[in-house]
């Protein structure tokens, strides 16, 4: 870390697999002991580490977060939480709105229209990216935090690249070699996102 550079508190869950938490409660125990700002719970068979980390940019807490559960004998992190995805009930809390305002929103009957298609539709159900949403709502200047704008990009980025790490291990060195120009992904990127 630089000196002078603002350091603040981030909270996100790890979605981890490879760890029960009765079976191993006394290397969680020990981990927590070593590592102050981890809760580890388990709930409907999903095991997440809550993290309140400190650190100068939400990334970098995704990243050595990561790094630290990941030392854990056989536990994988396969997801940042919060996700991406956002309710309209969510888009309303977050942008200060009331829900029917987001509502005509979306409909196009309030603001300059061209709001973002739903990620996610079944039946009544729709869930937005909140990168996209933030954006598009900064752009036609609906005042956010700079936290809220960003967050979602990064969380977002950061379960790409631990999809991408998860299916890259499925590759062996040719597979990997031939896709190292895809998507102006350089060798490094690709060397990068290891399956290990």
């Amino acid at each position: 870390m630089a000196v002078g550079e603002a350091v603040t508190g981030h909270e996100f869950d790890l979605v981890l697999t490879g760890l029960d938490i009765d079976r191993d409660m006394d290397l969680l125990e020990a981990f927590e002991g070593r590592v102050s700002d981890v809760t580890f719970a388990a709930q409907g068979g999903v095991v997440r580490a809550a993290m309140e980390r400190t650190a100068p940019s939400l990334g970098e807490a995704i990243r050595t977060a990561i790094e630290d559960v990941e030392s854990l004998p056989g536990v994988r992190v396969v997801r940042v939480e919060p996700e991406d995805h956002a309710s309209q009930a969510v888009i309303a809390t977050r942008m200060g709105r009331s829900r029917q305002s987001v509502s005509q929103l979306v409909s196009g009957a309030r603001g300059p229209g061209g709001f973002p298609a739903p990620a996610f539709q079944s039946g009544h159900v729709a869930l937005w990216r909140w990168s996209e949403v933030a954006t598009r709502a900064r752009a036609v200047g609906v005042p956010l935090r700079h936290d809220e704008l960003r967050s979602g990009a990064v969380i977002r980025v950061a379960n790409a690249l631990l999809e991408a790490r998860d299916a890259v291990a499925g590759l062996d060195e040719d597979e990997r070699a031939s896709l190292a120009g895809v998507g102006s992904l350089g060798a490094g990127t690709w060397s990068g996102i290891s399956a290990g």
